[in-house]
């Protein structure tokens, strides 16, 4: 992406969410969730791969395999795309660097960063988790069963259910607990579909599929 001019009245203009992960395939899930915060009123969602992911497990398709498998996925979404951003830097793909990357690169735009009620539970032990409250928002997904917060957040953070309107009408610091309609499927799932031959018609795009195929990954 082309780094953008500088706003000379020093307004942040535009909104973007940030949806993080391994994409390790994309699967319809994650698309789900990006079409939904287009929906919110987000000018842009960017999917970002991780290279070197700090709380789970090593991809098992490289960095070029699932930007592609992004990028195909992505083709038709309106709004929707890959960035590259953290497969460029060699280092652990934190959050915070990500985001304070982008502000240089788009001083008119605010972001929020974008993540499941799971990962929110670990919140505190990211990478300078104070500082990307600083530089963003956050957007907790609530997901079925998961309700409780650490120590830290109930001391540090006030996390409450709100609505896009406050997120888009902030620059950074804003931490809503947001419900989405969710769908029962994870890249894990989906990598054991596809090694045991399983049909999985409708749980990525067909470009995906094809792009895996081709490829003959998760065997």
């Amino acid at each position: 992406m082309a780094k953008s001019a500088s706003n000379p009245d020093g307004q942040r203009q535009q909104r973007w969410a940030l949806l993080g992960g391994t994409f390790d395939p994309v699967h319809i899930g994650h698309l789900r969730i990006a079409i939904q915060l287009r929906a919110m009123g987000f000018e842009r969602v960017l999917l970002i791969p991780n290279r070197i992911p700090p709380h789970r497990p090593q991809p098992q398709a490289d960095g070029e395999q699932r930007l592609a498998m992004l990028q195909a996925a992505c083709a038709t979404l309106d709004g929707i795309e890959p960035s590259s951003i953290e497969l460029v830097r060699d280092d652990l793909s934190y959050s915070a660097v990500t985001v304070a990357t982008l502000r240089d690169l788009y001083p008119q735009v605010a972001f929020t960063w974008v993540m499941g009620q799971d990962a929110w539970q670990g919140f505190e032990h990211w990478y300078m988790p104070q500082a990307l409250l600083e530089q963003a928002n956050l957007l907790v997904i609530s997901r079925p069963g998961v309700r409780s917060v650490s120590h830290w957040q109930e001391q540090q953070l006030e996390t409450r259910e709100c609505g896009s309107a406050e997120l888009l009408a902030h620059e950074a610091g804003r931490i809503c607990l947001h419900h989405m309609p969710e769908l029962d499927i994870s890249a894990s799932d989906l990598r054991r579909a596809l090694k045991r031959g399983d049909n999985v018609t409708f749980l990525t795009p067909d470009a995906v599929l094809e792009y895996i195929s081709q490829n003959q990954l998760y065997r």
